[in-house]
């Protein structure tokens, strides 16, 4: 089971109250209307009429770079912040936004040193925190991400975006322990969250404490009987464990509703040969097979053991060769031993 961290995207706008107070012009005006009406467009024609009308307007150039931020045209944005900055270099918030537009591209080295230098001028603005957080967690910086979410939630103790995150983070570095503290807080308003406890049950999961997760999985499962993903992994875990009927059951409920899913059949057969019910195992391998089962190679190894188990020597003999032939050299092993 693979763990797929939360995917946080911030994209603050910092629309600079210094920058509208620099000219009065009607153009910049209904610009800025614009802007905050979100007719992103319809205001970068007014910052256009602004620029020809005065190529040094680094607030034009600010305003109109924000909103092709807004429209997700980062290049054209970063030129124009570049421009605003070269007109007015204590325009601050243009290194803000243009931190944005870089991160936005995937260059975080620039992203990174836009965000500082905005951190050291205006350092009562909390948001630059969380987006250096954000930053981190891109550049596969853990730690400094961990950080900078701790720092974050100094100040916003209750902000469960940044907790979730911290949480995934940790889970990331294995801190278990402090993964979960965080997870357990954003139950706090609503203990029936069925996504912190999915995501409770996939860190322990993925930490090989199965008892734990099958623990988390139960409490999704006791307020949506039918979750899918519930039972998929409660199932993964109780297989874990070794405790195969357990498993049986979530399967068959799986496969109940998914009648052409063609893994749950090849689980099924699997935990069927771990309990010595070979005939029960070669039957849903069969229906894996018919449902289009990937891994063959492994399918027809296993059901070949399941074959033989039987004595249908004929039949298991002709899985492994199958099975060799597809590249699964393990069934050699069983050919060699038990076929002329």
């Amino acid at each position: 089971m693979q763990f797929r961290p939360f995917a946080l995207i911030l994209l603050l706008t910092f629309i600079s109250e210094s920058a509208a107070m620099v000219t009065i012009d009607s153009c910049m005006i209904k610009g800025m209307s614009l802007l905050q009406e979100k007719e992103y467009k319809k205001a970068i024609l007014e910052f256009d009429n602004c620029i020809n009308q005065k190529s040094n307007d680094a607030a034009a150039y600010f305003q109109r770079g924000t909103c092709n931020l807004l429209l997700n045209k980062h290049n054209i944005a970063l030129v124009d912040f570049n421009q605003a900055l070269r007109l007015d270099s204590s325009l601050f918030e243009a290194y803000y936004n243009r931190a944005l537009a870089e991160h936005a591209i995937k260059n975080f080295t620039f992203a990174e040193a836009d965000f500082l230098l905005y951190k050291t001028r205006v350092p009562k603005d909390d948001r630059v925190i969380k987006n250096l957080a954000l930053l981190m967690e891109d550049m596969q910086e853990f730690r400094s991400a961990i950080s900078y979410h701790t720092e974050y939630l100094q100040m916003h103790p209750n902000d469960f975006e940044s907790l979730k995150s911290r949480a995934m983070l940790n889970a990331e570095m294995h801190s278990i322990d402090l993964a979960i503290a965080d997870l357990d807080i954003c139950l706090r308003p609503d203990a029936n969250d069925t996504a912190i406890w999915m995501c409770k049950g996939n860190i322990y999961y993925d930490a090989q404490r199965f008892a734990e997760a099958i623990d988390a999985y139960n409490v999704i499962l006791l307020l949506h009987p039918s979750n899918k993903a519930a039972l998929y992994n409660r199932a993964d875990a109780y297989t874990s464990l070794k405790r195969y009927e357990e498993a049986i059951r979530d399967y068959q409920l799986l496969s109940a509703a998914d009648k052409y899913n063609s893994e749950q059949y090849f689980n099924l057969g699997f935990c069927f040969l771990q309990l010595g019910k070979n005939q029960e195992s070669i039957l849903n391998f069969g229906k894996a097979l018919d449902t289009d089962y990937p891994n063959l190679g492994l399918l027809l190894m296993l059901r070949g053991i399941a074959y033989n188990n039987l004595e249908l020597q004929g039949e298991a003999c002709s899985d492994w060769q199958k099975s060799v032939e597809l590249g699964y050299k393990e069934a050699q092993k069983y050919r060699t031993e038990f076929c002329k």
